[in-house]
């Protein structure tokens, strides 16, 4: 009998712990070494894992300063001006401070490796600010209260403050990290608490990802090497009022929960050089406290990749690496330059897709396309309309605008196609139709269902061989208002939308085999107006719509069943959709006040599922 291995050809790995991600993933906090003095408004710490500083605290005398070598804290001199909340940067040996609760709250101070020197003041004092920089003579002062709070920034060369370009939003008892020319200033308080990130590129500052939890007086690592690749940690909550454990890692563009703290903390100083080392010292946990902890990610480590087969030796489980899309979650993406709802879509990712038509209040003949960053607008079709049907599985330079609805009825047989650069009209449906579902590519498509002005739902399904649409079999029902995707005129999937005569929001879902549609699983709940999100008929997403009122519900088709999965974060309706459920967007829509430009993007994590025999 042949082995499995020989037909597969492949072996299945045996390993002492699951794959992971990256480096960061794999990282743990652990206790290190207690300070000599506990306290808390400790912002002014700086340094690595292995030789970090602190100077002064906002609880105690408020001068000491101390000294970390990655297992034990050493007394040094104090301060001149006893203070806390204060700045800091630089290095065991060459540190610079500013700042603080003290009064003035302009003073600078440098550290030589054995005294502090008293040197030139802020311009504009401050305290509980963000603080970077990689040496003594290059550092950076952001934001923070004074005690208005404010939103100047000062950089220091090593004798003098020069004030450059403000931050887009004030801030407090927050914290930095990078250096004089690639920087972060994370979260805070205005009040509201924040989760509002901010990156300085040494001319100016862009709002960039958004921490995954809100927090103000937290820590990070300072990686003065430049902001990609920074942790932060702990901080303190408004609501629930509690200090936090969270640790989030940047990779240059967005955050990602990883190890939490062993314990919660706030008021606290961070030192770091990368992701694979950070250290969390002082701080309020609520009572004031030395403590501090180490976090260290391992050096070598399995790497997690899609489709992987290996057995858990430790465990006793082989496990499966996969997309696992029911615990994934919705991000913010670049929004749209026109806010409109009733767009059609193509593109198989969120990084080249292709957002076209709408309305905003009447007809819109505007075309975007979407780099998985920002939208760029495009040529503009030849007729004005929204609510038409795209090419789900099309592409940025193949794409096809079917049907939709003018200002007035009756509805569009109107059909173009895209070639990357202009919008030709070609032959026209047969029956005009708005409110539809579409599926497929430009030369491979199905539009199906939908409306035909005044109230009449459709049946209709017609398919598009790249040249003319030819009417095959209809719908088991008609029905307007639905959402649907799929790879071609010969697959396609159909869900939700309104039936005749209008009396509920319908849950029926339809699959297309090429020549008929088969009735499978119903939706969970019923809606009209959704985004369909899809590749192939086997897995795809229905989300958003209205049912009595907006919604944010997100369902996720595996192609059996129904499971409703993480909301998107604004309710809308109407929105225009591209890629798949594993990378995939929704753009613009309508909400109860108004269209929007917004633009949400669902990427699914990589999971290792155990697999069982059943």
């Amino acid at each position: 009998m042949a082995k499995y291995s020989d037909i597969k050809g492949f072996t299945v790995q045996t390993l002492s712990s699951d794959t992971i991600a990256s480096q960061v993933l794999g990282g743990t906090w652990a206790s290190g070494g207690t300070m000599n003095t506990a306290r808390s408004g400790t912002d002014g710490g700086t340094g690595t894992q292995t030789a970090a500083m602190l100077g002064g605290g906002a609880s105690g005398p408020g001068a000491e300063a101390e000294q970390y070598n990655g297992s034990s804290w050493t007394e040094v001199a104090d301060l001149n001006t006893p203070r806390g909340y204060i700045g800091g940067a630089g290095t065991t040996t060459a540190m610079v401070t500013f700042g603080g609760n003290s009064s003035p709250k302009a003073y600078t101070e440098l550290w030589n490796g054995s005294a502090w020197t008293e040197s030139g003041d802020l311009n504009t004092g401050r305290q509980s600010m963000g603080a970077c920089g990689a040496t003594s003579t290059a550092a950076l002062c952001i934001s923070g209260a004074s005690p208005p709070r404010v939103t100047n920034v000062e950089s220091w060369n090593g004798s003098a403050w020069t004030e450059i370009a403000d931050v887009n939003q004030e801030r407090y008892y927050t914290t930095g990290s990078g250096s004089q020319t690639d920087a972060l200033l994370i979260a805070g308080q205005d009040p509201p608490v924040m989760a509002n990130v901010e990156k300085w590129d040494g001319s100016s500052w862009t709002e960039v990802g958004d921490l995954n939890l809100a927090r103000f007086a937290l820590a990070s690592s300072s990686n003065p090497s430049g902001s990609d690749d920074t942790l932060a940690f702990g901080g303190h909550t408004a609501s629930p009022d509690a200090d936090k454990t969270n640790t989030e890692s940047w990779n240059g563009t967005s955050w990602t929960e990883i190890a939490d703290l062993s314990s919660a903390i706030a008021y606290h100083s961070g030192a770091g050089s990368d992701l694979s080392a950070a250290l969390s010292f002082g701080g309020s946990s609520p009572g004031v406290t030395g403590a501090s902890e180490e976090f260290t990610a391992p050096a070598v480590f399995s790497k997690q990749v899609e489709g992987q087969l290996f057995y858990n030796s430790t465990t006793n489980a082989f496990k499966e690496t996969i997309s696992d899309i029911p615990s994934s979650t919705w991000a913010s993406g670049g929004d749209l330059n026109s806010a409109r709802a009733g767009l059609s879509g193509s593109g198989k990712s969120q990084t080249e897709a292709l957002q076209f038509g709408g309305k905003n209040p009447g007809g819109l003949a505007l075309t975007e396309s979407y780099n998985g960053t920002s939208f760029t607008e495009q040529a503009d079709l030849n007729t004005a309309r929204g609510e038409g049907s795209g090419s789900p599985f099309g592409t940025q330079t193949e794409a096809l605008m079917v049907g939709g609805n003018p200002p007035s009825s009756p509805a569009f047989v109107n059909t173009e196609s895209y070639n990357g650069s202009a919008w030709t009209e070609v032959n026209d449906l047969n029956t005009g139709k708005t409110l539809q579902g579409g599926a497929g590519t430009y030369d491979s498509n199905l539009a199906f269902g939908g409306n035909q002005n005044p109230s009449t739902r459709l049946a209709k399904t017609e398919s598009w061989n790249g040249t003319s649409w030819t009417e095959v079999a209809d719908l088991n029902e008609g029905r307007k208002e639905v959402n649907g995707w799929g790879t071609s005129n010969t697959s396609a999937i159909m869900a939700g939308g309104q039936p005749t005569p209008p009396s509920s929001y319908g849950t029926k879902t339809e699959t297309w085999d090429g020549s008929s549609w088969t009735e499978v699983a119903d939706l969970n709940a019923g809606s009209v107006q959704r985004t369909g999100i899809g590749a192939t008929i086997n897995q795809g997403l229905n989300v958003g719509g209205y049912a009595t009122g907006l919604t944010a519900n997100v369902e996720f088709w595996n192609g059996s069943s129904w499971t409703e999965i993480n909301n998107i974060s604004t309710a809308r309706s109407f929105a225009g959709g591209a890629g798949s459920a594993v990378n995939g967007l929704i753009a613009g829509g309508e909400t109860s006040t108004a269209k929007v430009a917004t633009t949400e993007e669902f990427t699914a994590s990589l999971a290792n599922k155990t697999i069982t025999s059943s």
